[in-house]
C-alpha cells in the first residue's frame, strides 16, 4: 500500500511539474518582432473574413480565383499596412493560446456584424435617397410641364 502512495505522489507530482513547465513555457514564448496587436489582428481577421466571403461567391458564379486570391489576400495586407510574414508570425503567437485565440474570433464575429449592420445602413439611406431624388425629378417635370402649358397658351 505504501509503494502505490509512493507512486502515486510521484505521478502526482509529475503531472503538477509538467502543467508549471507547460504554463512556464508559454509565459516564456517570445512575441514576434512585427507582431499585430490584438485589436489590429481582429480587424485584419475580419478582412479576411470578408475577402474569403468575396472569393466563395465568385466561385459560385463559376469564376477561376485560384490565380488571383493571393493578390486578394496581399490587397488586405496592405490595406491595414501589415506585411504577410508579420500576419503569418501574429497568428501562430496567437494559436499558442487557443482560449485567448477563440475570444479573438468571437470579437471578429462582432466586427463582422457591426459591418454587415452599417451596410445595410448605408443601402437603405442610398434607397432613400434614390426615392427623394425620383420625387424631385417628377417634380421637377411637372413645373416644367405646367410651365410649357403656360407658355403656350400666352
Amino acid at each position: 500500500m505504501k509503494i502505490i502512495k509512493h507512486f502515486l505522489s510521484i505521478g502526482f507530482l509529475s503531472l503538477l511539474l509538467l502543467n508549471c513547465s507547460s504554463f512556464q513555457d508559454k509565459q516564456d514564448e517570445v512575441a514576434p518582432p512585427h507582431l499585430i496587436s490584438q485589436d489590429k489582428m481582429i480587424v485584419v481577421l475580419a478582412d479576411i473574413q470578408i475577402t474569403e466571403a468575396y472569393l466563395k461567391d465568385l466561385r459560385k458564379q463559376g469564376y477561376s480565383v485560384k490565380d488571383t486570391t493571393l493578390v486578394y489576400y496581399e490587397r488586405v495586407f496592405k490595406k491595414n499596412e501589415i506585411t504577410k510574414t508579420a500576419f503569418e508570425e501574429s497568428l501562430l503567437y496567437y494559436k499558442r493560446d487557443l482560449e485567448h485565440l477563440d475570444e479573438m474570433y468571437t470579437l471578429v464575429i462582432t466586427r463582422l456584424n457591426e459591418l454587415k449592420a452599417k451596410n445595410e445602413e448605408i443601402i437603405l439611406l442610398m434607397k432613400a435617397d434614390s426615392v427623394r431624388q425620383d420625387s424631385i425629378k417628377r417634380a421637377e417635370f411637372i413645373l416644367d410641364s405646367i410651365q410649357q402649358l403656360n407658355d403656350s397658351t400666352t
